[in-house]
Order: C-alpha cells, then structure tokens, then sequence
C-alpha cells in the first residue's frame, strides 16, 4: 500500500509540472530550487504527502527531464529562430470551392507585391483562409462571391518566425510557443506551420505581448 501511495503521488506531481511548460524548461535546465518548488505544490494543490514524498518526485522528474534532449533541442531551435510581426492585418475565411481555388491562382490580382503587400494562404480541407494588408480590403473582398464568404476578422496581427532547416527534425517546438500563448490568454486565430517557417495568427490586441513572450524564449 505504502509503494502505491508514493506512486500515486509521483504521478500525481509529474502531472503537474507536464502542465506548466515554463516550469518544465526551468526544471531540464536545472533552474529551480526543489524544496521550494514541492511546498509550492503542496500547498497550491493542497496534497496529502510528505514534503520528502514531494521532493523525491520532483526530483526523479528532474533526472528524467534533464536526459531528454527532445526539450532541450526544441528550445535551442528556438534561439536560433527569426522574430518578426505583422499588424494591420485581417482575416478573411472562405469556402474551398472550384470558384475560390481558380481565383487564388491569380494572387497578382489580390496584392501589389511590387509595394511590399502580404498576402498569406492557409489552406484547410472545407476552408481557405486569406491573411492579408487591412488597406487591400474592400478589394480582396470584393473579388470573392458573397456565397463563398464564411467569416471575416479585422485587426489581426501576425508572427512569423522562421529557422534553420533542422526545424522538421526537431519536435516540439511550436507546442512550447502555442503553449506559452495560452498560459498568457493570448488566442491564437490561425496558424501555418512549414518545414522551415512559423505564421501565427493573433488579435492585433496581443501582438506586442506574444511577441515579448516569444522574444523571450528566443533569448534564454
């Protein structure tokens, strides 16, 4: 009974550092103060154990943590990851017809490339979502059927991080940042995710946080 007792609670803190990503790096990196960390959780989740029980939990954890390189090569991918941010933007949701597919293969009809306008595709199996200059607006809008438009967002802004191609090889590293988005109640909208580049879509509310969010991770 006693084994099943300190296995329940091993289980029972491992979830709770598996919950929190901040907490998880910290803990691979050897950064925090265990004793303190077990009568945080102990008093916060209010559990049953010993402060002994909590800090050998804690610790096997962190043995187990500091040997998968799976984290630590996931946030080395991020330092060395290129930042940049877009506002401005809106998003405009369509339905995947013949009629929109045949007019998006004509994007220089959409956009003044020449002027340096964005114009982003993301391509869903019912929908296609176009993420582009709030000021091309009434003129995207109005190349498309009404009967095709499912849903438009003004003032979206956008992240675009973009890495060395050991990005595919690398997993884990869009969950760090989606999860460092929702542990700050920033939404994300949409998201495209390719071998070698990032685009995240958020309100343009949350682009100067996310992006000091995300800066942050780059630089630790």
């Amino acid at each position: 009974m006693k084994d099943n007792k300190i296995a329940n609670i091993r289980a029972f803190v491992w979830k709770v550092i598996d919950t929190d990503i901040s907490l998880k790096r910290d803990i691979a990196r050897d950064l925090v103060n265990v004793r303190k960390l077990a009568n945080y959780i102990i008093k916060m989740q209010k559990l049953d154990a010993s402060l002994d029980s909590v800090i050998s939990a804690i610790r096997r954890y962190k043995f187990s943590a500091i040997k998968n390189e799976e984290w630590l090569s996931a946030y080395e991918m991020l330092k060395q990851a290129k930042l940049s941010i877009r506002t401005q933007m809106v998003s405009l949701e369509l339905k995947r017809t013949d009629d929109v597919k045949t007019q998006l293969g004509r994007p220089d009809k959409l956009v003044e490339y020449q002027e340096h306008d964005t114009v982003r595709v993301l391509e869903g199996s019912n929908t296609v979502t176009l993420i582009f200059d709030k000021k091309n607006s009434d003129k995207i809008i109005n190349h498309f059927a009404k009967k095709n438009i499912l849903s438009m967002v003004k003032n979206v802004g956008m992240l675009e991080l973009s890495y060395p191609n050991e990005l595919e090889k690398t997993p884990g590293v869009f969950f760090i940042i989606a999860n460092e988005l929702a542990q700050n109640e920033i939404s994300i909208i949409d998201a495209l995710i390719s071998s070698s580049e990032h685009i995240i879509v958020i309100y343009e509310k949350d682009v100067v946080k996310a992006f000091d969010l995300i800066y942050g991770l780059i630089k630790k």
